[in-house]
């Protein structure tokens, strides 16, 4: 008889409600949680992985911000064949922007799931 790997790991209510509420916004399940949670904590909780290394959302946000530039890219070379290059340069900065992604971090109240040490009331509007 086969049962799946995970049935006996429990999981607090804290990671339940993480669970619920980024599948909430993003509209399907994640399979890796833990990702998903390294995405959200900052720098303050002063955690490390198994070798020693920082663990925060630094890196990822690089990595995202990368990734993000690129569909935006894409998504605007192919919706906007009439626009030039300097056109798309600049839809793309502005979507992409410190200050859109920010009002959207509000909109979907993604300081709830970060975990830090500092109050989340300090973090302002980065």
């Amino acid at each position: 008889m086969n049962f799946p790997s995970n049935i006996f790991n429990s999981h607090s209510k804290q990671d339940g409600d993480f669970f619920l509420g980024i599948t909430n916004i993003l509209g399907f399940k994640p399979r890796n949680l833990k990702i998903f949670k390294k995405a959200f904590l900052h720098r303050s909780a002063n955690k490390k992985d198994k070798k020693g290394n920082p663990m925060n959302y630094e890196r990822l946000e690089f990595l995202g911000d990368a990734m993000l530039g690129t569909i935006i890219s894409r998504h605007l070379y192919n919706e906007v064949p009439e626009g030039d290059e300097g056109y798309l340069t600049k839809m793309r900065s502005k979507i992409v922007s410190r200050e859109h992604l920010n009002e959207l971090g509000k909109d979907l109240n993604l300081i709830k799931f970060v975990e830090s040490r500092i109050p989340k009331t300090h973090f302002g509007d980065n």
